[in-house]
This record gives C-alpha cells, sequence and structure tokens, in this order.
C-alpha cells in the first residue's frame, strides 16, 4: 500500500504515477517476488495505478481513514511518506513527529504482521529544511518490529517542479530508494519464513 500525500499519489510527474512507475519497475525486472499495489485510489500511467495518495493531507487525516483502506486491503506492506503538508501550515516538527508514531502504531495494531518502509520527508524542501531535519531526526528514533525507517534523497531544484512536489528525475530516485528499502525487508522476511 502506497500510503501518503501528493507526493505518493504521483503529482509533478509526467505520468501521474510518481515514484510509483520506477519503483514497480524495478520490482518488474526481477523475478525474486511480486508486488500487488493496494488502495482506494487509482492514478497514473503504470500497470497496477493502486494507491493511497491524498493530495494536501494531514497525518492526522490519514490516520482518521487508515482502519477502513487497512481493513480492505489487508496490505502485507505499507510504504509510508507523510508529514509535509503538516510542516508546511506550520505545524512544529516534533508534534507532528510524535502524529507519525501514533499512525505508524496504528497501522501496526490494526494489521499485525504489517512491514511498514517509511521515507522521510525531502531534506531539500524549499524553505521547510530546518522544520524537515527536526521531523526527520524524530522519525529515525521510531523503532518497531518489522518496522524501516530509509531518508529520502536529497533531491536538487533541477529535481523538482514546485517546492515540494518532485518532477520524473526526483521521483525515479525515490522510486529507487523504496526499491532496496523494500527488497531489504523482503531478504528479512523470507529469512524469517514469513513471505507467502
Amino acid at each position: 500500500m502506497p500510503l501518503g500525500d501528493s507526493i505518493t499519489a504521483g503529482l509533478g510527474s509526467t505520468t501521474g504515477a510518481g515514484y510509483r512507475l520506477p519503483l514497480w519497475n524495478r520490482i518488474a525486472a526481477q523475478s525474486r517476488y511480486r508486488v500487488d499495489y493496494v488502495g482506494s485510489q487509482q492514478a497514473g500511467a503504470v500497470p497496477d495505478p493502486d494507491h493511497e495518495g491524498h493530495r494536501g493531507w494531514q497525518i492526522t487525516q490519514i490516520r482518521a481513514e487508515i482502519d477502513g483502506w487497512l481493513a480492505t486491503a489487508q496490505p502485507q506492506y505499507v510504504l509510508l511518506h507523510i508529514g509535509i503538508n503538516d510542516l508546511a501550515w506550520g505545524a512544529d516538527p516534533n508534534a507532528a513527529a510524535d502524529q507519525l508514531v501514533g499512525l505508524v502504531d496504528e497501522i501496526q495494531a490494526r494489521q499485525p504482521g504489517v512491514t511498514i518502509i517509511l521515507m522521510g520527508l525531502i531534506p531539500t524542501s524549499a524553505g521547510l529544511q530546518t522544520q524537515v531535519a527536526a521531523y526527520n531526526a524524530r522519525a529515525r528514533t521510531i523503532m518497531r518490529p518489522h518496522f524501516y525507517y530509509v531518508d529520502a534523497p536529497a533531491l536538487t531544484t533541477s529535481e523538482m517542479v514546485d517546492e515540494l512536489h518532485p518532477n520524473d528525475s526526483g521521483y525515479q530516485r525515490i522510486g529507487d530508494v523504496l526499491y532496496t528499502a523494500l527488497n531489504r525487508a523482503e531478504v528479512a522476511r523470507q529469512r524469517a519464513g514469513t513471505s507467502p
């Protein structure tokens, strides 16, 4: 389940799929495992357009809906990227990070055994670098079973379409980061004997 805000939805990419297309392509090029994206939303020129990317949403809005999405989709993995809208609207980074922890705990309580891959916020988001750094620092301290934190790439202005959203090149780098993290998590799951 790709879960988050407009970056998950793919805003700014020419395909409308954002990182979900380069991630799909990387997965399709290997044969160790297959992926089925799940979610109530569909968007983008990608073979499997399902996702839970909601433009403009903040952490509390995602948490308010997550129980129903999980019950319907039953994901094995959640690719989580959320929080930039909270910071852009002036939220305290530590308070937003506390809300993130609550969301992570809610997901794991409602979907036991799910693996969460949390990608931090893009550290070069214009005008929000200090807030993002504080938020990411707190997010890195989350310690839960089946939980992985990965840093977002430090995208350059040439990899962004505006202050918050990547272009195709930026989304490619995000897809690569998530592919590496997904591989790591799936290797651990297979070694533990919990893969389907």
